[in-house]
């Protein structure tokens, strides 16, 4: 499962809710209509809902769930994260990767396994892997200097810069 979005607020009279996408673009949100969805909050049990209506106005998304029909109904939910199936996730053009999926890979160099992917987190507009190596963690930059080929069949990462695990 993936994070799609989260929810912002509730919109007009009727329920829908506003969300804020973090995913690609918006239209791979039209996809989400006559779908269940997972909402889930940090510290709160989770709720599976089905998104009835998708509509996006300008640089706002909305989305109306069966059965929440008024503001009400749908202030309980914001702050709550929209997750959705594997076959519901953002499409992807070549070169791009779910960070989320990166996570258990080993990180090589010439066929050597040097550690493995724990973890990743985002900073401004910078991306991180957390590596594990023995019992030290270190941060690889997610930028084409310093991880080379990605092999989702093997589940590894080269690291051209052998410097960043010292």
């Amino acid at each position: 499962m993936f994070i799609k979005g989260v929810i912002l607020s509730s919109y007009g009279v009727n329920g829908y809710a506003r969300v804020k996408s973090i995913s690609n673009n918006f239209c791979d949100f039209i996809n989400l209509k006559n779908n269940k969805v997972l909402l889930k909050k940090s510290n709160s049990s989770s709720v599976e809902v089905k998104v009835v209506d998708v509509n996006i106005k300008g640089n706002s998304l909305f989305l109306k769930f069966e059965e929440i029909d008024t503001p009400e109904a749908v202030r309980p939910l914001i702050g709550f994260e929209l997750w959705v199936d594997d076959s519901l996730a953002s499409s992807l053009k070549e070169g791009e990767y779910y960070l989320g999926k990166l996570i258990g890979y080993a990180i090589v160099n010439n066929n050597k396994k040097l550690g493995e992917v724990v973890a990743f987190f985002e900073y401004l507009n910078s991306v991180f892997l957390e590596v594990r190596v023995g019992i030290k963690f270190f941060f690889i930059p997610f930028l084409s200097i310093y991880i080379g080929d990605i092999n989702t069949q093997e589940k590894t990462i080269e690291l051209k810069v052998l410097d960043l695990l010292k």
